[in-house]
C-alpha cells in the first residue's frame, strides 16, 4: 500500500517558484532552535531540501516537487 506524499506551499519561496514541495521532516516548534535543527537536516539530505516556516511555528524540512520526483 503506498501513502500520499505530505505536501506544504510557500507562495514566496524563491527554491519552490510556486511550486508544491515534499514535506521531508517536520521539526517542532516547541524544541529550542528549531530552525538550526531544521536548517542541518535540509543540509544533511541535500538535493535541494530547503525549510519552509509554519504558522504555527514549526519548521518543515521539503524539498520542490519537479515533474520527475512527483509520482
Amino acid at each position: 500500500m503506498t501513502t500520499a506524499i505530505r505536501t506544504t506551499r510557500a507562495a514566496g519561496c524563491p527554491e519552490c517558484a510556486g511550486r508544491d514541495a515534499e514535506v521531508l521532516e517536520t521539526v517542532s516548534g516547541s524544541r529550542l532552535n528549531n530552525d538550526r535543527i531544521a536548517a542541518g537536516l535540509a543540509r544533511d539530505l541535500g538535493n535541494g531540501a530547503h525549510t519552509h516556516a509554519c504558522l504555527n511555528t514549526d519548521i518543515h524540512v521539503v524539498r520542490a516537487l519537479t515533474p520527475e520526483n512527483a509520482s
